[in-house]
């Protein structure tokens, strides 16, 4: 991780003004020039210049004056330990009076690090519509379904909520009626195994519950994505 940054500047001697923005640099640690570092590094210094220069602009006009910072794709080129640095600083400076923070994004792992209050959905059709997430499709806030709202994305943990909430609200029986069954190769407590039929759902939801288990194949990311989806569709009708 960089820590400290140091301006390079020659001497006054030495410059050439022709060409003295060609001369002075920025190293960071162990004298290593800036121009040498990754995207990642230098996004972030970029992006820390960029605030500290709105804040110098706001200091300089008035204590009122407003401000809003519009970034996208913060995400870009950086650690998953620094995207989070990273929306915890935007986070704290939105506080600050008069401020607003705007980001764009196409990661599903930024908006996870967001309160729902933070997030707009913003359609992809002539009007650009805005609308404000909805935490009703389960009965409560699940960023993995804004996730699958947002960015189509589907994810083991989307599943086992969903799974878990028509299972805890005693409908997984009327979920199963009816649905395609498929063999699924189960390992008892002696060692042995069984051969049992299961729905799509249960099949993945097995999967993910006794990874030790290797007797079946693998569920695909279409399979995935369809179980999600029947379940959406299932919890939804629950709710007419």
């Amino acid at each position: 991780m960089l820590i400290n940054l140091t301006p390079v500047i020659p001497s006054p001697g030495s410059l050439k003004w022709a060409d003295v923005f060609k001369n002075v640099s920025i190293t960071g640690d162990q004298d290593i020039p800036i121009n040498k570092r990754g995207s990642g590094v230098k996004r972030l210094i970029l992006l820390n210049f960029f605030r500290a220069e709105a804040e110098r602009r706001r200091n300089e006009s008035a204590a009122t004056a407003d401000m809003i910072y519009a970034i996208e794709e913060p995400e870009t080129s950086q650690h998953p330990s620094h995207q989070s640095q990273l929306i915890e600083a935007f986070k704290a400076l939105a506080q600050a009076n008069n401020t607003q923070i705007m980001l764009t994004t196409h990661s599903p792992a930024i908006v996870k690090l967001l309160d729902f209050e933070h997030l707009k959905l913003i359609q992809n059709n002539p009007d650009k519509e805005v609308i404000d997430v909805e935490r009703n499709n389960l009965p409560y806030p699940s960023l993995n379904e804004v996730n699958f709202v947002a960015f189509n994305e589907a994810n083991d943990e989307y599943h086992n909520e969903l799974y878990g909430y028509i299972e805890s609200e005693g409908r997984l029986s009327d979920y199963k009626t009816g649905k395609t069954m498929m063999s699924y190769v189960k390992i008892k407590q002696n060692g042995t195994t069984a051969t049992e039929q299961k729905i799509l759902s249960e099949y993945i939801r097995h999967q993910i519950h006794h990874p030790e288990n290797t007797h079946n194949a693998r569920y695909t990311k279409p399979q995935l994505h369809q179980s999600i989806t029947d379940m959406r569709v299932f919890i939804q009708s629950q709710m007419i």
